[in-house]
């Protein structure tokens, strides 16, 4: 048996630097690949949907505005504090209250 050096590729702690940058620009670039695919996958998913339904995707954005706008302002209902209602006059339902 002959004793090998150990591959540096297999520690991580004794890769060299340049190697290391490499890694990650290729790392960098399949996530790159990756999000054009699912870009290219929801644009086809679009058309197809507007083939079959026209204005589908128009009502979806539409929609998806109006649910964020709402979103927004309930979101913004909660940070200030609640605002005191009015107490109704009730007197005039009293028949025994003076006028």
């Amino acid at each position: 048996m002959s004793n090998s050096p150990p591959n540096p590729s297999d520690d991580p702690e004794l890769l060299p630097y340049l190697e290391i940058n490499e890694r990650l620009t290729q790392l960098k670039q399949s996530h790159g690949h990756y999000y054009q695919m699912i870009n290219l996958e929801v644009w086809a998913l679009i058309e197809t949907m507007d083939q079959f339904f026209p204005g589908s995707w128009n009502r979806f954005m539409t929609n998806r505005q109006l649910s964020m706008k709402q979103f927004l302002q309930r979101q913004r209902s909660k940070k200030q504090p609640p605002t005191p209602t009015p107490k109704p006059d009730v007197s005039i339902f009293d028949p025994d209250h003076p006028v």
